[in-house]
C-alpha cells in the first residue's frame, strides 16, 4: 500500500511537468516559428551551447552571489526582527509597518532609482534584498511559533540559562524550518535577482546575458537561460527541503 502511494506522488510530481512539455511541443508546432517559441530540442541545443561560453559562467555566479548576499542580508534583518518580536509583543508594531512598505515597493521604480542613486551592481542586490525580506519574515516568524513554550517555561524554573535555552532547545526546533525559508528564500531571490539585473542592465549576469539574447532575437538562448534559471531555483529549493525533513525527522 505505501508503495503504491509512493508511486502515486511520483507520478503526480511529474504530472505537471509532462502536460508543460507536450504543451510546449505543440504550440512550437503551431506556431511554426523559432524566433517566437523554439522548439524544446532547440532549446536544449541552445543550453548545452551554454556551458561552452565562458561569458555565461561570468554571467551564472555573478548573478549567484548576488542573490546569495541579498538573501543573507534580508535573512539576517527579519531575523533580529522577527526575535524582538518573540521577545516584545510591542515591537511588532513598529515592524509590520516596515514589512509592509516593502511590500508595496514598486519593483522596476525602485531598481531604477537605485542604479541612479548606486549602480548597475548593487541596485538588484538592494532591491531584491527588498523585496524578498516580507517572504522571509513571515518564514522565520512562522518558525519561531513553532517553539514549545511549555518547554522553556519549564527551563525557566530550573534556571536553565538564556544561552543554553536558544541552543539546546529554541535551535533545535526552529532550525528545520529555517532551512526550507533559506531554501525557498534562495530560489526566490535568484528569480528576483535576473528580473532586477535585466532592468539594471547589470554587467556579468544572467539578466545582462537575456537582455543581449532578447537584442539579438535568439530566443532560445532566452529560453535556454531562463530554464537555467528554473533547474537553478528548483535545485536549491529541493536540496534545503530534502536536508530539512532529514533534520527534522526527531520532531
Amino acid at each position: 500500500m505505501k508503495n503504491k502511494q509512493k508511486a502515486i506522488n511520483v507520478i503526480l510530481t511529474i504530472l505537471p511537468f509532462v502536460c508543460i512539455i507536450i504543451l510546449w511541443a505543440v504550440v512550437a508546432i503551431l506556431v511554426n516559428n523559432a524566433k517566437v517559441l523554439p522548439s524544446m530540442v532547440e532549446t536544449l541545443k541552445a543550453f548545452v551551447a551554454l556551458f561552452s561560453h565562458a561569458e555565461f559562467y561570468l554571467a551564472f555566479f555573478g548573478t549567484l552571489l548576488r542573490a546569495i548576499v541579498a538573501f543573507f542580508c534580508s535573512f539576517i534583518i527579519t531575523f533580529l526582527l522577527a526575535l524582538t518580536c518573540k521577545q516584545n509583543r510591542n515591537a511588532i508594531k513598529i515592524v509590520q509597518p516596515i514589512i509592509a512598505l516593502c511590500r508595496a515597493l514598486p519593483t522596476i521604480a525602485v531598481v531604477l532609482l537605485l542604479v541612479i542613486w548606486t549602480n548597475s551592481q548593487i541596485a538588484p542586490v538592494i532591491v531584491t534584498m527588498l523585496v524578498v525580506l516580507p517572504t522571509v519574515f513571515n518564514g522565520v516568524t512562522s518558525a519561531f511559533n513553532t517553539i514549545d513554550n511549555e518547554l522553556i517555561e519549564t527551563c525557566k524554573v530550573f534556571k536553565v540559562t538564556k544561552k543554553d535555552i536558544f541552543k539546546k532547545v529554541q535551535f533545535p526546533q526552529i532550525f528545520p524550518e529555517m532551512l526550507t525559508v533559506i531554501g525557498s528564500g534562495l530560489s526566490l531571490n535568484i528569480k528576483l535577482m535576473v528580473a532586477a539585473e535585466v532592468i539594471a542592465f547589470t554587467s556579468n549576469s544572467l539578466g545582462h546575458y537575456l537582455s543581449l539574447s532578447n537584442l539579438y532575437d535568439a530566443t532560445a538562448t532566452m529560453m535556454a537561460l531562463v530554464l537555467c534559471t528554473v533547474i537553478t531555483g528548483l535545485t536549491i529549493e529541493f536540496i534545503f527541503n530534502a536536508f530539512a525533513k532529514k533534520v527534522g525527522a526527531w520532531k
